[in-house]
């Protein structure tokens, strides 16, 4: 019965050249793969290639995966250039897609065509039935932890934990969920694929907090491998701890980072400040503010995404809310005659971020030591008047300030912004005089947003300190910025995450940040500062 159901939920196959009808390649080169077969989803896959120099052009090695859907080989999943590499051999880390094995192609700059391919294809050892991109949550209702996966395996899905010194292992059995491309709302049918069935389970929430528990998922047949996960901090917890707040990731592209392969979306500088986080001890909890993969359809890009993040949001909970690139939309959601909300999220309408983030609503609000956290929806109505602005306006009102003094806001997009573009300004312009008075009414301390892709903090603004961390990997240059008296600080150019120490007596923020003038690419502080709790010296004029 239960395959059976699972068949039912399986979406529907896109139509894809035939499963025989592997694009042609010449044998003008050479290209050795080592090993053939990898045990796990990120692990190294190490490459050596020889080119006759003198009748081959510059040309690039791309990474495919069947069902192709292009003969052209526009449908790579990953490439990098060998005359960057500065050898003739290089290592990467190879995501498992769910799919028979890894294609490898050499293909001329000059003429499009593939001049030869690998002396093998590369599969993985569990296939597509490797449980794999896992990361864990908070139930927002328990405080527990609830441990995500996904996999192509149909047996039942479990976790199995135990607690420090323990040997036995006890098990929490999880649902499943999936989607297909007629779920969504446009996405081009040449990104899509098969997107796998996304698991969860859910831990008790009887352990002390702070306890470092081992846990690992998959079905009795195949199972990830071990990880330590830290138990969440009971609501009122005074224990000082830290979080890390950011937007804005994506995966790393552009040549750069130790791999130094692009990706044909969601392509970032995302490998440092990926790093950062994975090495600080510090951290107990991350939240993941918008623009979360920038996969805009593409279903293999969520993959590259979810396994580059795991050893971050296996290690604590990650929380995530939606941003543009994940949910707007032309056929449908807000479209205000003053907004600029169009289709930046390629068709998808959130569908594979609630999937994979299994979060309850568009916009909710939990509780992690003594802080009240709310995840707004900045791409559905919060206007006066709207549902999502009623529910926080009455959810603000219930915080106990006596067991979380602290209230914490977030939304992809922020409301106070120095930065410059006439299109965004009008959403800007109507953001703050919605939600603003209820910041000041509430007495929220502490603002965060993305979407800008810099660093921005203000001095506190009607009581409320205001942050713009969208650049956890995605930078721009050139933007206009205007000189405000609010503003505290910026940088531009610069990618980076804002981690926050929590404490009865004060926030402490610091931003790490990185920039191309960094030769020793190590993250460094860019800026910190203190929030102290709420009181009226702090009111400003804008």
């Amino acid at each position: 019965m239960r395959l059976f159901l699972l068949w039912l939920l399986r979406p529907a196959p896109i139509a894809s050249l035939p499963s025989s009808s592997i694009p042609n390649c010449g044998t003008a080169c050479t290209i050795s793969v080592s090993p053939y077969t990898l045990a796990r989803s990120g692990d190294p896959l190490h490459l050596e290639w020889s080119v006759p120099s003198n009748n081959i052009s510059a040309g690039w090695i791309g990474f495919f995966a069947p069902p192709f859907h292009s003969e052209s080989h526009d449908d790579y999943i990953m490439r990098f250039l060998p005359e960057s590499i500065g050898a003739s051999e290089h290592t990467v880390s190879l995501t498992n897609v769910r799919s028979q094995y890894y294609d490898i192609r050499y293909i001329s700059n000059e003429t499009g065509k593939c001049l030869c391919r690998a002396d093998s294809k590369i599969e993985f050892a569990m296939g597509s039935y490797e449980p794999a991109q896992g990361h864990v949550s908070i139930d927002i209702t328990t405080g527990a932890l609830r441990v995500h996966w996904v996999s192509d395996d149909p047996s039942p899905g479990y976790v199995e934990y135990k607690s420090p010194g323990s040997a036995e292992w006890l098990i929490r059995h999880a649902s499943v969920s999936t989607y297909g491309h007629e779920d969504m709302c446009g996405v081009d049918a040449a990104k899509y694929y098969d997107p796998g069935l996304f698991y969860v389970a859910t831990l008790p929430d009887s352990f002390p907090e702070g306890t470092e528990i081992t846990v690992r998922f998959g079905s009795a047949k195949r199972r990830s491998r071990a990880y330590t996960v830290r138990v969440p901090l009971k609501e009122g917890s005074s224990k000082t701890h830290s979080v890390a707040l950011f937007g804005d990731m994506g995966v790393q592209g552009y040549y750069r980072g130790p791999d130094k392969v692009d990706v044909p979306s969601g392509r970032w500088d995302t490998y440092w400040v990926v790093d950062h986080l994975r090495s600080n001890s510090r951290l107990s909890m991350a939240l993941h503010i918008g623009d979360v993969s920038y996969a805009m359809g593409r279903s293999r890009v969520w993959d590259m995404f979810g396994t580059a993040v795991e050893e971050v949001s296996m290690k604590m909970p990650y929380m995530v809310s939606i941003g543009n690139h994940e949910f707007d939309y032309s056929s449908g959601g807000w479209h205000p005659s003053w907004g600029n909300f169009g289709s930046d999220s390629g068709g998808e309408c959130g569908i594979p971020t609630k999937h994979r983030y299994k979060f309850p609503n568009w916009w909710y609000s939990f509780s992690f030591g003594i802080v009240r956290y709310f995840m707004l929806s900045s791409e559905h109505d919060w206007t006066e008047g709207s549902e999502q602005w009623k529910w926080l306006n009455e959810e603000l009102s219930k915080v106990n300030r006596l067991i979380t003094p602290w209230v914490i806001v977030t939304s992809h997009r922020p409301m106070l912004v120095s930065a410059f573009d006439p299109d965004e300004r009008a959403v800007e312009d109507h953001m703050y005089p919605a939600l603003g008075p209820l910041l000041l009414k509430h007495k929220v301390n502490l603002f965060v947003g993305g979407h800008w892709h810099y660093y921005e903090r203000t001095h506190p603004v009607n009581g409320t300190v205001h942050v713009i961390a969208g650049s956890a990997g995605a930078f721009d240059v050139g933007d206009i910025f205007e000189d405000l008296e609010r503003v505290a600080i910026r940088w531009p150019d610069v990618r980076g995450y804002l981690e926050l120490s929590i404490s009865p007596t004060q926030l402490e923020g610091v931003f790490w940040g990185i920039n191309d003038t960094m030769a020793d690419r190590k993250m460094k502080e860019f800026d910190h500062f203190i929030v102290l709790p709420w009181h009226e010296d702090q009111l400003t004029i804008m």
